[in-house]
């Protein structure tokens, strides 16, 4: 009977996880893109980013707008295939302003100012191979 009564307690007591007790969110929130490429177009996409998307934020990490940035791909043939990750650093270096945004594009002229027309044509070329699947913004957890 005791042992019952003991079992009882231990498998009916509830548990009950506490933020900043057992874990609490990080300070870095991370901006997730997820996108659906075209079947054939993985590498092109892909060497394409890096002409585009990579060097802006390149740019952006190196004046201190963000953390870091990923590209992470699948090789499975379903959708979607291609995971874009930008990390800043809180909640409010995701507010954009115009002084980063001109200090942005101004480097980005310096540095590539005899690809712009290429790269304008690489972008409009992104929307015929590619799918803008789901944007989230996410945090990690710390478990203590």
């Amino acid at each position: 009977m005791r042992y019952l009564l003991l079992l009882s307690v231990f498998l009916f007591n509830p548990v009950f996880a506490e933020i900043y007790k057992d874990y609490e969110p990080s300070e870095e929130f991370i901006q997730l893109t997820v996108v659906a490429v075209e079947p054939n177009y993985l590498d092109d996409y892909i060497v394409n980013l890096k002409k585009t998307w990579v060097r802006a934020m390149e740019v952006q990490k190196e004046l201190g707008y963000v953390v870091d940035y990923g590209v992470f791909t699948s090789d499975n043939a379903n959708s979607p295939n291609v995971w874009l990750t930008i990390t800043y650093e809180n909640m409010a270096a995701m507010q954009p302003s115009e002084e980063q945004y001109n200090k942005v594009n101004a480097e980005l002229e310096k540095r590539y100012k005899e690809t712009e027309d290429e790269l304008n044509t690489i972008a409009k070329g992104y929307e015929e191979i590619r799918k803008m699947v789901d944007n989230q913004i996410i945090n990690r957890v710390v478990f203590k």
